[in-house]
C-alpha cells in the first residue's frame, strides 16, 4: 500500500510538470512546454549515459551529448523566451517566414528518421541475446532515441497554432491513461507475461486492459467536446490504441536497455517510478510521431 501511495503522489507531481505548462500555453498562446521537453531530454540523456557506465562500454561523451541537445533545442527555446519577453532582442530561424518551407521539410525528414529509428529499436526488443554493444554507440543512440524525437516534438509544437497545439493532448493523454490502467489491470488480472526476459512484470492482461480502458476514457472525454461525432469517436479510439501500442513498445525497449545495463531503474529522481527516462520512455516512441501525424492529417 505504501508503495502504491508513493507511486501515486509522485505520479501526480510528474503529470503536473507535464500538463501544467501545456494548459498555460493553451490559455496564453505561449510555448512554455518546450522547457519541459528540454529538461526531460537533458535528464534522460544523463540517465542513459549513467546506465552505460555499468556496461563494458562506458562513454565519456555525456557532456558533448548534453551540448548537442542544447544546440538542437536552442531555436525553440529562443522562440519561447521571445514569446515571454517580446522586448528581448532575440531571433530564431523558426521566426523567419522565408524559412517556413525548409522547416516543414526538416519536420518531415525528422519524422521519417524517428519512425525508422523506432523500427530498429523495436526489433532490438525481440533479440534474445545481449544488446550490450549498443552502449558502445551511446552518443548516436542518444541522438536517435532521445534528442531527435524530443526536438521534433518541440519544433512541431512551437510552430503549431493554438488549435493544433490542442492535438498534443490526444497524443499524450492516452500514454498516461494506458500506463495507469495497464498497471492496475496487470496487478488485478495479470497472469500471462508478455516478455519475461525483458520486462518480468508486464502481462498481456495489463496491456490489453490498459489499451482498451484508455481508448474508452478518450471516447468518454470526447463525448463532452463540441466536435463529437460518431466518426470522431472511432478516430480517437484508433489513435488511442495506436498510442498505447507505441507506448508499450517504448516501455519494453527501455526495459531492454536497463536489463542490458543490469539496473532496475534509469534513476531515482521520482520515488516509486525511477528516473525521468523511466517516465518518458513511452512518450519517446508515441508522442512525436502521433502528434506530427495528427497535425498533417
Amino acid at each position: 500500500m505504501r508503495e502504491l501511495i508513493q507511486r501515486g503522489i509522485f505520479g501526480i507531481v510528474f503529470l503536473l510538470f507535464v500538463f501544467a505548462p501545456f494548459v498555460v500555453d493553451l490559455k496564453n498562446n505561449t510555448n512554455i512546454f518546450n522547457f519541459t521537453l528540454y529538461i526531460f531530454a537533458m535528464l534522460s540523456t544523463y540517465e542513459l549515459f549513467k546506465m552505460g557506465k555499468g556496461t563494458a562500454f562506458p562513454s565519456n561523451l555525456m557532456l558533448p551529448a548534453l551540448l548537442f541537445n542544447t544546440a538542437l533545442f536552442l531555436p525553440m527555446l529562443i522562440v519561447t523566451f521571445k514569446g515571454l519577453f517580446p522586448e528581448l532582442p532575440l531571433n530564431s530561424i523558426l521566426m523567419s517566414p522565408e524559412n517556413g518551407d525548409l522547416i516543414y521539410k526538416l519536420v518531415i525528414l525528422g519524422s521519417i528518421l524517428v519512425l525508422l529509428s523506432l523500427v530498429v529499436f523495436t526489433s532490438l526488443i525481440f533479440v534474445k541475446g545481449s544488446i550490450e554493444a549498443i552502449y558502445k554507440f551511446v552518443f548516436p543512440l542518444n541522438v536517435l532515441y532521445i534528442a531527435v524525437p524530443m526536438a521534433l516534438l518541440s519544433v512541431a509544437y512551437t510552430l503549431s497554432p493554438k488549435e493544433y497545439k490542442q492535438l498534443l493532448l490526444i497524443a499524450l493523454l492516452p500514454i498516461y491513461l494506458n500506463d495507469t490502467f495497464a498497471y492496475l489491470s496487470g496487478r488485478l488480472l495479470g497472469k500471462r507475461l508478455m516478455f519475461p526476459r525483458v520486462s518480468p512484470k508486464k502481462t498481456w492482461e495489463g496491456f490489453i486492459g490498459g489499451m482498451l480502458i484508455a481508448a474508452l476514457a478518450m471516447v468518454a472525454l470526447l463525448y463532452f467536446s463540441p466536435v463529437a461525432t460518431e466518426k470522431n469517436y472511432l478516430q480517437i479510439a484508433l489513435v488511442s490504441c495506436t498510442v498505447s501500442i507505441l507506448a508499450t513498445l517504448g516501455d519494453l525497449f527501455e526495459s531492454k536497455l536497463k536489463r542490458t545495463a543490469n539496473v532496475k531503474d534509469s534513476g531515482g529522481i521520482l520515488p516509486g517510478h525511477g528516473g525521468i527516462l523511466d517516465r518518458i520512455d513511452a512518450m519517446l516512441f508515441a508522442a512525436p510521431i502521433v502528434f506530427v501525424a495528427l497535425i498533417l492529417l
